[in-house]
């Protein structure tokens, strides 16, 4: 039986050490494991084992303080910040939302965009993964994404990142004969729609490609990530100076 005070492989955490670790409760750990925000796996059936890389991103992001934005507003934050249309909001959220970006940076507040989509990750056969690429209910985000908006990321060929409507998550699951796995090579990140049709475009926004390149276990994914979300944000700043 594992012991949750020592280390139970190199670079895992038991629960109760990502709990310290992040300083919240077993209870909090067990449900990012199941709502899939943090990576990890059961070893002899019943011990959840977390990665130690993803509870450090966890932590890196500071205080998990503010309400979490809901699907609809995570995304237009996401899609003004990029300078692009939002067509989903009325008039005085959206006036609202510009607000929130006067004074605060996304990339100082991660924590608040998580409900932009659950992920879930899944292992297809390589020779499969063109055609997952290619699904028409997928937007691609990540490495997947960042080669189609050329963001200084080369490769990803051998991976699959995106997001999908939730209704759609299961038809996609079945089309492609994907297994939940614990060495994933395609990640579905399932969004509660609130628009008439998702996906809105076949790649998804810089601002969401940059914020999923952050929680890679990849360092140079991580320091695209970075660069991409803080030039956007230096943009969108001078932009809008003085408004």
């Amino acid at each position: 039986m594992v012991d949750d005070a020592t280390p139970v492989l190199e670079g895992r955490l038991t629960v109760a050490q990502a709990a310290r670790r992040l300083g919240v409760t077993q209870a909090m750990v067990r449900h990012l494991i199941a709502t899939g925000e943090l990576p990890a796996e059961r070893i002899g059936g019943r011990t959840w084992i977390v990665s130690r890389d993803a509870v450090e991103r966890r932590a890196d992001q500071g205080p998990q303080g503010g309400r979490r934005f809901s699907p609809a507003n995570a995304w237009a934050i996401l899609y003004m910040l990029a300078g692009e249309p939002v067509e989903w909001i009325d008039q005085p959220n959206r006036w609202r939302l510009r607000r929130y970006l006067a004074s605060h940076l996304p990339s100082a507040d991660r924590a608040r965009f998580a409900n932009r989509g659950r992920p879930t990750r899944y292992r297809a056969h390589p020779s499969l993964l063109a055609a997952v690429r290619s699904d028409p209910d997928l937007m691609l985000t990540g490495a997947s994404g960042a080669s189609g908006r050329r963001l200084g990321l080369v490769g990803g060929a051998g991976e699959v990142d995106a997001y999908v409507a939730e209704a759609r998550l299961d038809a996609v699951v079945r089309r492609h004969h994907l297994r939940p796995s614990a060495d994933p090579n395609v990640t579905l990140r399932a969004v509660q729609q609130f628009t008439a049709a998702w996906p809105p475009d076949r790649l998804a926004p810089a601002t969401a490609i940059a914020l999923d390149l952050l929680d890679s276990p990849e360092p140079r994914a991580r320091q695209v990530g970075d660069e991409v979300l803080r030039e956007i944000e230096r943009v969108y700043a001078q932009r809008h100076a003085g408004r």
